[in-house]
């Protein structure tokens, strides 16, 4: 067997327009595949495939490496072209032995492993079908296998005396189903009758299966009470559009209808022809419903009349079940009524606080700025800063005033108000040449103008911070103070003075504030301001090690 394995795999190698799929002659039976170049007899590990059995198919089988082997399946009976079904065992496994198997030779370009499913595997051990882990599937087109459709999937054998079974889904043959059929024709049943149709290309049997009511029903009707088999629940949307009276016998036999196991509702059409059944109810035996006061009471005024009737339009166990499950539609429907209007007052309650928090933030940003511009005029005249004409201070003070005014008053109009932006350059004091950003700390007004044209808050920072501070006190501090983790004997460096820290961030939120007026994208833009300064820091002290590198190497030159 292995010689024409060899055979048929050289055969198909060669083949210039036959696809090896198609000279496939028959099914594998106990092929060792051994590796190239090996020769005595098979080890533990060279595994034997197998699938001339019912339902099997696997064609041929090539060896690619120690973990990975190809395998062709046949092709339909009467159609070459089509190939899914796979089924075949391997044996002489080796414990802890993984593999892979390619499946190289599928016809169907969208296949339901693509979306999660998986082949079935078994063993002698555990004879109970399974299905291989989803992950270690794929389905995929492949160039090298005349770009079919490729199915792999990795498996790990654990147990060597164990003979596994490999298959496309869980298998059902032949065999099985002419032992059901057989099962079924011997129980002499009135409303099933199997019927030779023809033969199949291999000689086998086309059963022709018919499922039927017989002719005299009320036969057929006595029979189920007597065998006391379970029929289905009636729908009373069969029984509007027979538009037959239907005799179920004498009265006190009772129709038990099976319940549902799964607890699932009625069907909608059971539900909504309550109505209608009771409408006929009163068109063909005369029995007035309209003056009860609820369906309830139509329900049992029906049920009591039905006593006295001798042709009864539906069984009274199925008025009783309506009644049952109109009942329980109520209560639902109340339930569904009172959540409805819990959620409805929560969710309002949450609109009015939204409404309430907006209004808080925009006065919160007003009385922000407007502290800031009390606090500049305050330190101005008490002195902290260059001398400046209380004239020029009283309209830089004032000015603002009316603006706020107005924007609290729109502020009462709408809860989603959002404060216009101040310009930059109008909420700063101009003075000799000077810029004051606040809390006594001036800066050259030719450099405040070339700050506000830098690109990036990380550039705007750190200029910025030079502005402030200077290189020779930045090289010297940190920001927090605290020394570094990173290095054992590290001696903490002074912190930055924290008024100056804030102007630092009060300058790049008026910058950030001339952009975006998203509150959460400010905030996170600011919370990088220490961030900052520190690479900032970092870059001075690495520009002032290599210059006393560079000075040191020109020293030892010299």
């Amino acid at each position: 067997m292995t010689t024409n394995m060899a055979e048929r795999s050289r055969t198909a190698e060669t083949g210039s327009d036959i696809g090896s799929e198609d000279i496939i002659a028959g099914n594998v039976s106990k092929y060792t595949v051994l590796p190239a170049g090996y020769c005595g007899q098979p080890k533990k590990g060279h595994l034997t495939f197998d699938a001339c059995f019912e339902s099997g198919n696997l064609g041929r089988v090539d060896h690619i490496t120690e973990f990975e082997y190809d395998l062709f399946i046949r092709p339909d009976t009467c159609n070459p072209r089509f190939r899914v079904w796979f089924n075949f065992t391997v044996e002489n496994v080796k414990e802890s032995q993984r593999v892979i198997f390619n499946v190289v030779n599928f016809s169907k370009t969208k296949s339901l492993y693509r979306d999660g499913m998986a082949p079935m595997v078994k063993s002698t051990s555990r004879p109970k079908w399974q299905r291989i882990p989803p992950k270690n599937v794929y389905y995929y087109r492949c160039p090298d296998h005349r770009k079919n459709y490729v199915m792999s999937f990795a498996f790990c054998f654990d147990r060597e005396d164990d003979v596994y079974q490999f298959a496309y889904c869980y298998p059902y043959t032949y065999t099985r189903l002419q032992h059901y059929l057989d099962n079924l024709q011997r129980r002499n049943m009135d409303y099933f009758c199997r019927e030779l149709l023809g033969l199949s290309v291999q000689k086998r049997q086309l059963d022709l299966l018919t499922i039927t009511s017989p002719e005299d029903k009320t036969d057929l009707e006595n029979s189920v009470m007597q065998k006391k088999i379970k029929i289905p629940k009636l729908s009373l949307n069969h029984v509007e559009e027979a538009g037959e009276v239907t005799d179920y016998g004498e009265e006190d036999v009772e129709l038990r209808h099976s319940k549902r196991q799964d607890g699932r509702k009625q069907s909608e059409g059971t539900h909504k022809s309550i109505e209608a059944v009771v409408a006929r109810l009163e068109k063909q035996n005369g029995i007035s419903l309209s003056s009860t006061s609820s369906p309830e009471e139509a329900f049992m005024e029906t049920s009591e009349g039905m006593n006295n009737m001798d042709d009864a339009v539906v069984p009274r166990v199925l008025y009783e079940e309506l009644l049952r499950s109109y009942q329980q539609q109520q209560e639902e429907m109340r339930h569904i009524q009172q959540e409805l209007e819990r959620t409805r007052r929560q969710l309002v309650q949450q609109a009015k606080k939204l409404k309430e928090y907006g209004a808080l933030v925009s006065e919160m940003k007003e009385l922000r700025d407007l502290n800031r511009r009390l606090q500049d005029v305050l330190l101005l005249r008490l002195g902290s800063g260059p001398a400046i004409e209380l004239e020029k201070v009283k309209p830089e003070s004032i000015e603002p005033e009316p603006e706020v005014q107005k924007t609290f008053s729109e502020e009462a109009n709408t809860s989603t108000y959002y404060p216009a932006p101040v310009p930059v350059m109008d909420k700063y004091i101009l003075e000799n040449g000077k810029v004051h950003l606040g809390s006594g700390i001036w800066v050259d007004e030719e450099k405040w103008h070339q700050l506000q044209v830098t690109q990036g808050d990380s550039k705007y920072t750190k200029n910025l911070a030079v502005m402030i501070w200077g290189t020779d006190v930045l090289k010297n501090r940190s920001v927090t103070g605290v020394a570094t983790k990173k290095k054992k004997d590290a001696v903490p460096k002074p912190p930055l003075s924290p008024h100056k820290l804030s102007i630092v961030r009060e300058c790049l939120y008026d910058r950030i504030a001339q952009e975006t007026v998203d509150e959460t994208e400010i905030a996170q833009r600011l919370s990088k301001v220490n961030k900052y300064i520190c690479e900032k820091i970092m870059d001075i002290n690495k520009s002032c090690k290599n210059e006393e590198r560079r000075e040191s190497a020109k020293y030892n030159l010299q």
